[in-house]
């Protein structure tokens, strides 16, 4: 099991497999780019591509729409718009900005995005003071400040789960996982709720996504058997019924599976499905390498919009994750 960029990290104890791989591109289509990113080491494959747990925002449309909103709002700005009134209503949005590894990333590495900024170029530089992340600070200050539950500085990747379903949030960023709680315990929530988009900024929509993938181990003594089974599993007919069994909790590596009938059934659930076309990955533009993973795991962007929120100045931040950093990417 590999999740994220661990191909990068335990390349050497790998087996190739680009014969599985590039057999299912082949058949299915390219695989996304965040997927691909995360299993290609060297030009070579060293994990087979399996799915994508995405988050998109699931938010309250009964109450977006008492706050003037017909559907959720497509950009950033736009957002904070709705946020506010939705605020002064009593409900604010929810966004974790603590040390747990999904929630406060998602966040982090997207609205980064799409303002334009990033922690590396596509050389590996460490880029990120620059104006378009000080525009990305500037925004999630006023965002806090306007929209936000000020719990968020002290939530793990439980927290908005909990406060979305005690009805005492009216969005957040999150898998499906709500949604299915909701329809089995709060049946009445399911039906107020739905999913969307993340919001385009100045540079476009971007998603966090590391996406998951199977790999054969260098020591094994069956790597032929092992890739006979993952060849065997990725398969259209045992494929289709893992995708049915998950109910749309993931998402398959390839456009092929946008095609899967779960998705029919049950339109809420369809920004999931569509925002693999938008997903990126830390390190972004450079390679998911360890030197992003060390980043990711000290948490230097989140830590540099929580500084920001609680008080330090957006080019005070942007300098000290600049710092920790080039440490990281040294």
């Amino acid at each position: 099991m590999m999740i994220s960029n661990w191909p990068h990290l335990y390349a050497d104890g790998l087996a190739d497999v680009d014969d599985v791989a590039e057999e299912i591109a082949k058949r299915d289509g390219a695989f996304y780019e965040h997927n691909r990113k995360a299993s290609v080491v060297d030009n070579r494959w060293k994990s087979v591509p399996l799915c994508s747990v995405n988050s998109t925002w699931n938010y309250r449309e009964d109450w977006f729409k008492e706050a003037g909103a017909a559907k959720f709002p497509d950009t950033w700005d736009e957002l904070r718009k709705v946020g506010a009134e939705l605020k002064k209503k009593g409900h604010p949005i929810g966004q974790a900005f603590g040390h747990s590894l999904g929630d406060p990333n998602q966040y982090a590495y997207a609205v980064t995005w799409c303002f334009g900024g990033a922690e590396i170029d596509d050389k590996g530089k460490v880029i990120i003071n620059n104006k378009e992340t000080i525009e990305a600070l500037k925004f999630t200050v006023a965002f806090w400040k306007d929209c936000l539950d000020e719990g968020g500085l002290a939530w793990d990747d439980s927290s908005n789960n909990r406060a979305f379903l005690a009805s005492t949030i009216s969005a957040t960023i999150n898998g499906a996982s709500i949604y299915f709680v909701a329809k089995r315990q709060f049946p009445e929530i399911a039906k107020a709720m739905n999913h969307a988009h993340m919001p385009r900024g100045s540079a476009g929509r971007f998603y966090a996504i590391g996406g998951q993938g199977r790999a054969v181990m260098k020591y094994s003594k069956n790597q032929q058997a092992a890739k006979e089974f993952l060849r065997w599993f990725m398969d259209r007919p045992q494929y289709d019924k893992w995708m049915t069994a998950n109910d749309g909790y993931v998402v398959g590596p390839t456009p092929y599976w946008e095609k899967h009938t779960l998705w029919e059934r049950d339109p809420k659930l369809v920004s999931f499905k569509e925002s693999s076309k938008f997903g990126r990955w830390p390190g972004y533009p450079g390679q998911p390498s360890r030197k992003a993973s060390e980043a990711l795991v000290k948490y230097i962007l989140v830590d540099m919009y929580a500084q920001a929120i609680t008080g330090m100045k957006p080019e005070d931040a942007a300098r000290w994750a600049e710092g920790e950093l080039k440490k990281a990417y040294a």
